[in-house]
């Protein structure tokens, strides 16, 4: 079996000072107000998963726009307040019994222009960024070291602990509808004889479809009595959204999976389709799965799903965010019951 996460404490990272979100399910939703920090969860608990990858703080933020450029000072916005003396903690307890940890903080440069500003610390360049990292156990605190350094031709590079083995294989899927991303995973799982994961659940979520098709062009449908293949994009952004999601998660063998905004591009008339496709096959490959979402049809349609399948109701929680004028950042819990009570007398779970 593999191991999942139980607990996750967040100190000083993104907007958040101090997070703590315990009871952990196999399938996890985060909901909030816009701005509330879900996807900043989800970008922590990722970052635990790979936390001996020091580039995988650059890639959250490039995951996140891509207007942020894949490179070092991009870091900057990993820190609370973009203030570099608020250290980030990130922590996981784990269904192993294990601890994992990590914490980093940036060696700066500075030029005239940022000498003379009375905020030059956090104006300043970063040149370096130093990770400590661990599984705690027996007591042991960090044991591994890795950064990331710019060197003087401006280039990047990464200096990993070669004492350390990650075991856990993590993926995190943006808010996009790539075709293109689509494509190539798709192509890789023909290689690897692994199409009819995909081609299995699309016929879950849309019995129409009978089958897949990757030619040269892009990918293709076959629907029930159309006599021509159709390309994706005439399937919806429902359909295309899903076999994204199923053809990225179906390419490896994954532990942990990150949905940003789950929904995006689904018309509420499919959520429940969605939730019944998506769970099945996170229950049959043991994936613990991290989603966000700020729909209330989307809410309504995991509700159902769950009503109609009892070996959900045990696994999945739904968790409110939001922030507290007295206690500050707070996370509610639902299980089946409280978010079918919820829904069911219109109470706002998402403020």
């Amino acid at each position: 079996m593999n191991s999942h996460f139980k607990e996750i404490t967040i100190t000083n990272f993104r907007g958040f000072d101090s997070l703590t979100i315990k009871k952990l399910q196999r399938i996890n939703i985060f909901v909030g107000a816009n701005n509330v920090g879900k996807t900043s969860i989800l970008e922590a608990a990722f970052m635990l998963s790979g936390m001996s990858n020091p580039f995988i703080s650059n890639r959250i933020n490039y995951l996140r726009t891509a207007l942020l450029n894949n490179n070092i000072d991009s870091s900057r916005y990993l820190f609370h307040n973009v203030d570099f003396s608020n250290k980030p903690l990130l922590k996981g307890f784990m269904t192993d019994g294990k601890t994992r940890k990590i914490t980093f903080a940036p060696v700066t440069s500075h030029n005239e222009t940022d000498m003379s500003s009375s905020n030059s610390a956090n104006q300043a360049i970063i040149s370096q960024l130093n990770f400590e990292f661990g599984q705690e156990e027996n007591g042991k605190g960090f044991t591994y070291h890795s950064k990331i350094v710019v060197a003087n031709d401006g280039n990047t590079r990464q200096e990993t602990d070669n004492g350390y083995r990650e075991l856990l294989n993590a993926l995190f899927i943006p808010v996009d509808k790539n075709d293109a991303n689509a494509t190539a995973n798709f192509s890789t799982l023909v290689k690897h004889n692994r199409k009819h994961f995909v081609t299995n659940a699309l016929h879950d979520f849309d019995p129409s479809i009978e089958s897949i098709e990757a030619l040269p062009d892009g990918l293709y449908l076959k629907i029930k009595n159309v006599k021509e293949l159709l390309p994706i994009s005439m399937g919806g952004d429902g359909v295309r959204r899903m076999i994204n999601i199923i053809s990225t998660i179906a390419c490896e063998d994954y532990d942990i999976v990150f949905i940003d905004e789950i929904d995006n591009g689904m018309h509420y008339s499919a959520h429940k389709l969605m939730w019944r496709t998506i769970l099945k096959f996170i229950l049959t490959h043991d994936i613990q799965l991290f989603v966000t979402t700020h729909n209330l049809d989307c809410l309504m349609g995991l509700k159902n799903a769950m009503q109609e399948e009892d070996s959900l109701r045990k696994l999945t929680h739904v968790y409110n965010v939001a922030k507290t004028r007295n206690k500050g950042f707070q996370v509610y819990s639902y299980g089946y019951n409280e978010l079918k009570e919820a829904i069911e007398n219109e109470i706002e779970i998402r403020k």
